[in-house]
C-alpha cells in the first residue's frame, strides 16, 4: 500500500506498507556438512521456516536545481527472523575445538532506520549518487542445542545493535568521450549475539569508449580494485573464540569489445 502527496513538481511526501517474505535457499535447508576447513564446518537446517516482515515508511523527496534528495524513516518487523549461530561440536587430534556453523530461526527482529539518497551533478561532465542507510536493529530469542557432550544447552541471542552501510558511485566524462566510473561501498562494523562482524570497505572501476563512429564500445572493468570485499567475523563462545574469512571471488579485471 503507497500514498503520496506532492507539494510541487519537484516536492513530495510518502508514506507506505508492506508485507514481504524471504524464503531460505537449498544452501540453508541442505543438512549435510559442508567442509571449510578441519575446524569449521556449515551445515543447513532442512527445519528452517520463512521469514515475515512487516514494513513501514515515510519518505520525502525534494528537487533542487542539479540536486535530488530522497529521505526515507523506517520501521520493520521481522517474525521467525534467520540468525547464523556457531557451536563447538567436538576437538580434533591436537585438541583444538572443531565448530558448526548454520542458520536457525530466531524469534523476531525489529530494525528502525533511516536511508538517504542523493543524486547531483557539481559540474556538467561529472555526476555523483550517494546512497546512506543507518539503523538501529534489536533481536531477541533464544536458542537451545545437545552439545558433543550429551549437555543441553542454552543461549540467549538479545542483541542491540547500531550501524550503517553507505555507497557512493561517481561518473566522469574525460576527453575523447570516454566515460569513468567509480563505485566505492562501506559496510561499517556490527554486534551479534556471539562476537562481530567487521568493517569492509571495496572498490569497482570502469572505463568505457565508443569506437567505430559510435557503432561500437571498449570497456575495461575491474570489479573490487583493492581485492578487499570480504567477509570477516569474529566469534567467542563459552568454549572457543575463532576468527573467519571468506571472499566469493578475487579481483576480476574484464575487458570487452561490444
Amino acid at each position: 500500500a503507497f500514498l503520496s502527496y506532492e507539494f510541487t513538481e519537484g516536492e513530495n511526501v510518502s508514506v507506505s506498507y508492506s508485507r514481504r517474505v524471504r524464503r531460505p535457499r537449498g544452501r540453508m535447508l541442505n543438512p549435510i556438512s559442508n567442509y571449510s576447513s578441519s575446524i569449521n564446518f556449515f551445515q543447513g537446517n532442512p527445519d528452517l521456516d520463512p521469514a515475515f516482515t512487516n514494513a513501514f515508511d515515510i519518505g520525502y523527496m525534494k528537487r533542487i536545481g542539479q540536486v535530488t534528495l530522497n529521505t526515507s524513516l523506517y520501521y520493520n518487523k521481522t517474525t521467525d527472523a534467520t540468525q547464523f549461530v556457531r557451536r563447538v561440536d567436538g576437538v580434533n587430534e591436537e585438541g583444538i575445538p572443531i565448530t558448526i556453523s548454520g542458520p536457525i530461526n530466531l524469534a523476531t527482529e525489529h530494525r528502525y532506520g533511516l536511508e538517504v539518497n542523493l543524486n547531483f551533478s557539481p559540474i556538467r561532465w561529472w555526476k555523483i549518487n550517494a546512497n546512506a542507510n543507518l539503523y538501529q536493529q534489536s533481536t531477541r530469542g533464544d536458542f537451545s542445542y545437545v552439545d558433543y557432550q550429551g549437555n543441553n544447552v542454552n543461549q540467549n541471542f538479545d542483541n542491540d545493535m547500531f550501524t550503517f552501510n553507505g555507497r557512493i558511485n561517481s561518473r566522469v566524462t574525460l576527453p575523447s568521450k570516454i566515460d569513468w566510473q567509480t563505485n566505492f561501498m562501506y559496510n561499517a562494523p556490527t554486534t551479534t549475539a556471539q562476537g562481530k562482524v567487521l568493517g569492509n570497505a571495496s572498490v569497482n572501476m570502469a572505463l568505457s569508449k565508443d569506437v567505430l563512429k559510435d557503432k561500437a564500445t571498449l570497456s575495461l572493468n575491474v570489479q573490487d580494485l583493492f581485492n578487499s570485499r570480504k567477509h570477516m567475523i569474529e566469534t567467542t563462545l563459552p568454549q572457543a573464540r575463532s576468527y573467519s574469512e571468506m571472499q566469493w571471488r578475487e579481483r576480476t579485471i574484464n575487458l570487452s569489445f561490444t
